[in-house]
């Protein structure tokens, strides 16, 4: 169970990676507010697609985020007891591509519960190893197909657990506010 619940986990953070890294192609911008030239968010998109290529778990969407990064967007939802990440693809011919594409990366997502620690820190990103940790401690997980995307919840009773899913959920939103 959860080999399970870890497997969803990774699979719908990372999504949410592809959809903040597909940012650097649609609307590329500096902290300045200046657009970026073209040939640095080919860069940020070549480091992005890099550093996916090194996670276990992202580099199954590492060869999709070309077509899937432009297309998806990301809304994270706080909750009493947890977050809700919800994912869209805004093309309709993208959707069964996106939800292949997660359930090639709950597979691997799934695997990684079976990693040591030692295991995790160098076959992981480091958000997919907030997931893991996340998901050891207790966390509960659920996630479901939508018919444009996906959606994951996670919660917990525990107001320990409840901090870190909140500090997981800040991260995701700073991402989700990339896009």
């Amino acid at each position: 169970m959860l080999r399970r619940i870890l497997g969803i986990a990774c699979v719908l953070v990372m999504a949410m990676g592809v959809a903040w890294a597909g940012d650097a192609v649609k609307q590329p911008t500096s902290a300045t507010g200046k657009g970026m030239s073209d040939a640095a968010a080919t860069a940020k998109m070549t480091a992005m697609k890099d550093a996916m290529m090194k996670c276990s778990v992202c580099k199954q969407m590492a060869a999709h985020i070309d077509e899937l990064g432009p297309v998806m967007t990301m809304e994270v939802v706080k909750l009493d007891n947890g977050i809700a990440m919800v994912r869209s693809v805004s093309d309709p011919s993208k959707v069964v591509t996106y939800h292949a594409v997660c359930k090639e990366m709950s597979a691997a997502g799934q695997a990684c519960i079976t990693m040591t620690d030692e295991q995790a820190k160098t076959q992981l990103c480091e958000f997919c190893q907030n997931v893991r940790s996340v998901a050891k401690s207790g966390a509960q997980m659920s996630k479901g197909d939508t018919r444009t995307g996906s959606m994951m919840i996670i919660t917990s009773t525990d107001p320990g657990l409840q901090l870190k899913i909140a500090e997981l959920g800040a991260k995701c939103a700073m991402m989700a506010e990339s896009m």
